[in-house]
């Protein structure tokens, strides 16, 4: 706790706040969070973590928005560097999104997992994960324009992609694979049969 003390910046204790809330969910989940215990984490007052946020609720909802954050920064960058024909480019947003998530655990389970939270309660995070969604769509649709994969509708095909890159993560991070299992290999499948089905 001392040592999490010292490296505490006066300045930045909401960005704190979040990134300590991240770390307690990967070590205990969500029931682990609690605005007493964070401060004493971070070493800061009881009181100093509710002038950022009024509740644990508002606490768990800005580490699920930046983690949307984070994902959709990734997958915009995701072509960069990437060889190949373009259409490769969203196999690899794929490998990204399920990489992002084993990376990122507990922002993944409060984003889309089992602790995710009612996105209808919270304005600031359906609009988080509908900017997502929307970008996924846009590059499904420049794709269907340049006759690289099936003009479908682009929200339906959306959806597919997701649910696949989804189930892949999910199983991952909640150890439902067996862990001997080639990880790298299971992706680049993954991705690559749904890119050949959209293709058909």
């Amino acid at each position: 706790m001392a040592e999490r003390a010292r490296t505490y910046h006066h300045g930045d204790l909401r960005a704190s706040l979040v990134e300590e809330a991240a770390a307690m969910i990967s070590e205990a989940g969500t029931a682990s969070v609690t605005m007493r215990a964070i401060g004493g984490r971070l070493g800061v007052s009881r009181a100093a973590p509710y002038r950022h946020f009024p509740d644990k609720t508002a606490l768990l909802v800005a580490v699920a928005v930046e983690g949307f954050r984070r994902l959709n920064q990734r997958l915009r960058g995701s072509g960069t560097g990437t060889s190949g024909s373009s259409v490769e480019r969203l196999r690899h947003m794929g490998e990204q999104y399920v990489r992002f998530a084993l990376e990122n655990p507990a922002h993944y389970r409060l984003m889309y997992g089992r602790e995710a939270l009612a996105r209808q309660d919270h304005p600031e995070l359906r609009e988080a994960a509908g900017a997502l969604l929307e970008h996924l769509i846009g590059v499904i649709r420049v794709h269907q324009e340049r006759g690289e994969i099936e003009r479908e509708d682009p929200r339906a095909q959306a959806y597919v992609a997701w649910s696949a890159v989804h189930g892949l993560a999910s199983l991952l991070i909640e150890r439902q694979i067996d862990p001997n299992v080639d990880v790298n290999a299971l992706l680049s499948q993954t991705t690559q049969t749904l890119l050949d089905g959209m293709r058909d």
